[in-house]
């Protein structure tokens, strides 16, 4: 296994080629009256939130508001397919994603249960699978 990026939102390991594991270290913020906002596209720049991290993660490069909703989110907030978001250390909250091209995650018996075991391991550990 490889890491491919470990930061304060999202841990990216390459399990083998073809699969990536995807460790989601965030919540969103809530913000009162609105459950599910997110900042439009249009009209705000953002730049990629870290080398190695999916492209869904991006940074507000200016402050944005939304007049409807009278919501103000500042530069440097940091958004997951447009909603903006928090890191959180409760590992009870992360999210985690199995991704994979084609039919990367196959073989006999053996093989599923070491690529298995190794994803379980870093889940449970926060370190490369053995």
């Amino acid at each position: 296994m490889e890491v491919l990026a470990k930061t304060e939102y999202q841990d990216l390991y390459r399990v083998t080629d073809g699969v990536l594991l995807v460790v989601n270290k965030f919540v969103p913020i809530e913000y009162e009256n609105e459950k599910y906002f997110t900042v439009h596209r249009r009209g705000v720049k953002q730049g990629k939130y870290s080398k190695g991290c999916q492209d869904w993660l991006k940074v507000l490069k200016e402050d944005y508001y939304d007049e409807y909703k009278n919501i103000m989110v500042p530069k440097g907030t940091v958004t997951y397919i447009d909603r903006p978001i928090i890191p959180t250390n409760n590992q009870s909250d992360w999210k985690y994603e199995v991704k994979t091209t084609g039919s990367a995650l196959s073989g006999d018996f053996d093989t599923i249960e070491m690529l298995l075991s190794s994803i379980l391991y870093t889940i449970r550990t926060g370190e490369i699978g053995k």
